[in-house]
């Protein structure tokens, strides 16, 4: 387990930390992909002891639910036309299927709560979540009903998760080819748009990770259609960042995944903020509509801005390793 020096984290946080004030909005350039673990002794005798008391049942729990859900989505998937919204007997499936990930999520020891109200598609098609700090925000998908989502091509054939993103109709892309990005927009597109049952549109728009200080630049790929958005606010009240996966810290997604595991409760709130009407100039220019929202949603969490872009943030951290 990774322990470093608390004075190394708060001359980190003093040197890097600096706000100005930009277009009437707060931006920063403190380093928001910073994550160190301060664990004390008792954190450690406490986590040895959900390891050897709690743990192996939630771990046993969680795989029975994740092979259900496998199982439920298998069968959901055969002959299923993908082009058109789940119905008949295959909604149920979907239900169960969102109840089990609801499982998974709770065999991680968290704890859910809900402020505001969820609208329904009619009222906002889109929900836009943030800030987005790990792969556990993927709980924002059960308790909003399982809406569909883009996902990576990679992870179509992920084992017990591919079955599971296919059966909940998500939109697969790959990033590396321009054809299957544009296929995307316009899937997107088609389906916000469409008078068929389909599910919400939930988006992480920042398309990177951070440790939640600061909000990171919104892609407009959500935002194309012009319609109303929700936001949805993602709250972790942890005593230890354990979730946070993002670009400099120095334990992995295993560690991460399992630190989060050790804590007995984790608690994490979502927040749903009051629909946002896109304006007319926002419904002909998606990166404005996108920045409007990203502003309001950060004044709402108390954040600064960040306008890092993915290829700055990467190269950034790909100079550091190789020195």
């Amino acid at each position: 387990m990774e322990h470093t020096d608390r004075n190394e984290d708060e001359e980190h946080v003093s040197d890097e930390t600096h706000q100005e004030k930009h277009n009437g909005s707060a931006k920063t350039t403190a380093d928001p992909f910073y994550v160190r673990l301060l664990f004390t002794p008792l954190d450690f005798v406490s986590m040895a002891f959900l390891f050897i008391t709690l743990v192996p049942i939630r771990m046993v729990a969680a795989f029975i639910a994740l092979t259900l859900a496998w199982a439920v989505s298998f069968i959901g998937l055969i002959n299923i036309d993908q082009t058109v919204p789940v119905s008949g007997w295959r909604k149920p499936l979907q239900w169960i299927s969102c109840f089990l990930g609801r499982i998974c999520c709770r065999c991680c020891g968290f704890s859910v709560t809900l402020t505001g109200t969820q609208v329904s598609r009619s009222v906002a098609p889109v929900l836009v979540v943030a800030p987005h700090s790990s792969f556990f925000d993927a709980l924002a998908i059960f308790w909003t009903g399982l809406p569909f989502i883009v996902n990576r091509e990679e992870n179509k054939n992920l084992l017990f998760i591919g079955k599971c993103v296919q059966f909940a109709q998500a939109i697969f892309v790959s990033r590396e080819r321009k054809e299957s990005r544009e296929e995307c927009k316009e899937e997107i597109k088609r389906r916000v748009n469409s008078k068929q049952p389909w599910e919400q549109f939930l988006i992480f728009p920042e398309g990177t990770t951070s440790n939640r200080k600061a909000l990171m630049s919104f892609k407009p790929g959500g935002f194309l259609p012009g319609k109303p958005v929700q936001p949805v606010l993602i709250r972790y009240h942890l005593k230890h960042d354990t979730v946070s996966w993002t670009w400099d810290q120095p334990h992995g997604f295993i560690a991460c995944f399992m630190y989060t595991m050790f804590q007995l409760r984790n608690k994490v709130e979502l927040e749903f903020l009051p629909p946002y009407e896109p304006s007319e100039p926002e419904q002909m220019d998606p990166v404005l509509f996108a920045s409007n929202v990203r502003r309001e949603m950060s004044d709402a969490l108390g954040v600064p801005l960040c306008d890092m872009s993915f290829e700055d943030i990467k190269n950034k951290y790909s100079k550091k390793k190789e020195q």
